[in-house]
């Protein structure tokens, strides 16, 4: 008998922690953009560091990711969270890399680029596949190009897990480094990315890795640009990713010019 009861203890222990873990995992699912303990705790009724504990537990699983959510004014940015829709296929990925790489890095880079180019090439196939309409809405034709551009590209590596945040350069500005490229005048969005899902691995093989992304990137404005079998979108964007400007930080230049 006393075995069983410790045994009834210890599942009266667990069950209302993975019930609630798969509660606060479900309002960040159904929550529109990123939300932060403090909200979540508020709208759970539990306290914050309880919702922490759970917050921090569904990272480790990879069923969420961290990103950055800046307040109005000053102050420091809190820590949203965010669902992961869609994980890094790292089978793919690695099929793609074995067939791409070459003996420099030059080549590899070059040819990292270009698996990063069909990987985006595939992905909206599939999507438009999906959606059964080639991928066409109303309002991809509406607004400025680039910020429809900048939003899409932020939420596809939103899906992806790479915590992205997006940050607005509106008007005319000249380049704010070497990797932007071209004179004065254009006009970018910046996206700052804060959490690559193959972080050690872009350290070890930034040339790869990083040639990846920059691919995908590239990849994912001009498959918007041409999507429901529009004409090309005019002006072109360009993308230029900055790897590890930080530590813990990438940042993604999409250039209107």
């Amino acid at each position: 008998m006393d075995e069983e009861s410790d045994t009834r203890g210890l599942r009266r222990n667990f069950l209302p922690r993975n019930r609630q873990r798969e509660r606060v995992l479900r309002m960040v699912r159904e929550h529109e953009g990123a939300v932060d303990a403090v909200e979540l705790a508020s709208q759970l009724g539990v306290h914050v560091s309880t919702v922490r504990f759970h917050l921090d537990a569904l990272c480790d699983d990879g069923a969420i990711t961290r990103t950055r959510m800046n307040r109005p004014g000053a102050g420091r940015p809190r820590t949203g969270y965010l669902v992961i829709e869609e994980r890094v296929d790292y089978r793919t990925l690695a099929d793609v890399l074995a067939m791409e790489l070459g003996q420099t890095v030059q080549t590899r880079a070059r040819r990292a680029e270009h698996a990063g180019h069909e990987w985006a090439t595939r992905m909206a196939a599939s999507r438009s596949a999906g959606a059964g309409d080639g991928g066409h809405t109303p309002e991809s034709d509406a607004g400025d190009a680039l910020d429809h551009a900048a939003a899409r590209t932020t939420n596809a590596f939103a899906r992806m897990g790479f915590g992205p945040e997006l940050v607005s350069a509106p008007g005319p500005s000249a380049p704010s480094s070497a990797d932007s490229g071209g004179p004065a005048g254009e006009r970018e969005r910046i996206i700052r990315l804060h959490a690559c899902p193959v972080r050690d691995l872009a350290r070890s093989h930034p040339e790869v890795v990083c040639g990846v992304h920059r691919g995908l990137l590239q990849g994912l404005l001009d498959t918007a640009a041409t999507e429901g079998n529009r004409k090309p979108q005019r002006p072109a964007i360009s993308a230029h990713l900055e790897p590890f400007v930080e530590p813990e930080l990438c940042v993604a230049r999409l250039v209107a010019g």
